[in-house]
């Protein structure tokens, strides 16, 4: 039993085939094979993203998909936005007075939450400083001083980060 053919006839993919090569791409990339068009593109759930686009990724490169609509813009990710926030450029690595406060800001917070993990506000306002640095220092604390452990990604509905210190042995 052979499967149902889809997205036009043989001719029409190799032609497309053909002509995406004569312009130095790959027929997948332009969508106009069978592998392009099944081929999603990956978004992310959340609630951003609308329904229309959803749909629009399945279709994208479908024949009877109008040319021009939703399904032939490029998909974005609403969380790629805008420029990546990186600490490299950072040249303070030592254990400051600032690292302490934090330290025992975190600390106090988790204590008076029943040792649960703590989100950054709650951090930022014990220690009286601004959630920026704040965060800047419990990096430092989690990658470079391995103290404070970072939760991500662990509530639903994700609230954001939480942090907490690393338990002893």
């Amino acid at each position: 039993m052979a499967g149902k053919k889809m997205e036009g006839n043989e001719e029409q993919r190799r032609a497309a085939a053909r002509e995406a090569a004569a312009d130095g791409e790959s027929p997948s990339a332009r969508n106009e094979t069978t592998g392009a068009s099944k081929q999603r593109t990956h978004l992310r759930h959340g609630g951003s993203v609308t329904h229309e686009e959803r749909l629009a990724t399945k279709h994208r490169g479908k024949q009877l998909w109008p040319p021009g609509d939703l399904a032939e813009e490029p998909v974005k990710d609403p969380a790629a936005e805008g420029p990546e926030r990186t600490f490299a450029g950072r040249e303070s690595h030592e254990y400051t007075q600032e690292h302490e406060r934090v330290f025992q800001a975190l600390t106090a917070e988790q204590a008076a939450h029943d040792g649960e993990a703590v989100f950054l506000d709650d951090i930022a306002r014990r220690a009286d400083l601004p959630p920026e640095e704040t965060r800047a220092l419990l990096h430092d604390l989690t990658r470079v001083h391995r103290l404070v452990t970072e939760l991500v990604g662990v509530d639903t509905p994700d609230m954001g980060p939480r942090w907490e210190v690393k338990p002893r042995l």
